[in-house]
């Protein structure tokens, strides 16, 4: 009796528990939790010197039924010296695509941060393999890989 009582005890603690999720104390819906989930950052360099951040959500994850002909990300970045050229290479390619964007477009609500100091871009890759490696480069310095994995 006493390890029914138990067993029930437990099962009653964790199945109410099992509603809740990393997301459900913030007041955002189901396309902003895949967002955030997808956001990474990375620092541009210029040797050893942080010369700006780059944030970037891959559109595939987070908007699979708009975005699946080819590798999509929102990006948006900011250098300390503003570069007039902008280079992305996924894997090593070069984008097929890049569309410069206003501060407010249609993928703010994705994150919780907008700013005009910023630029926005949409990136598009042709379609690649399971791992994505994207790399952003500028006159004056670059990124690291930042380092995305396909759903299966």
């Amino acid at each position: 009796m006493k390890t029914f009582l138990i067993t029930i005890l437990f099962l009653t603690i964790f199945t109410s528990c099992s509603k809740n999720n990393a997301f459900s104390a913030f007041d955002i819906d189901q396309k902003q939790a895949k967002s955030e989930d997808s956001l990474q950052s990375a620092k541009f360099f210029d040797g050893t010197d942080i010369k700006g951040i780059l944030s970037v959500i891959y559109l595939n994850r987070v908007l699979p039924d708009n975005y699946n002909d080819r590798e999509y990300f929102y990006i948006y970045l900011y250098t300390k010296k503003e570069a007039a050229e902008v280079e992305f290479f996924l894997n090593g390619k070069e984008a097929l695509e890049i569309k410069k964007l206003k501060p407010e477009n249609e993928f703010s609500n994705l994150t919780s941060f907008s700013g005009d100091w910023q630029r926005y871009y949409l990136v598009a890759f042709k379609i690649q393999g399971e791992v994505l490696k994207l790399t952003v480069k500028t006159p004056q310095s670059s990124t690291r890989e930042i380092l995305f994995k396909k759903d299966n």
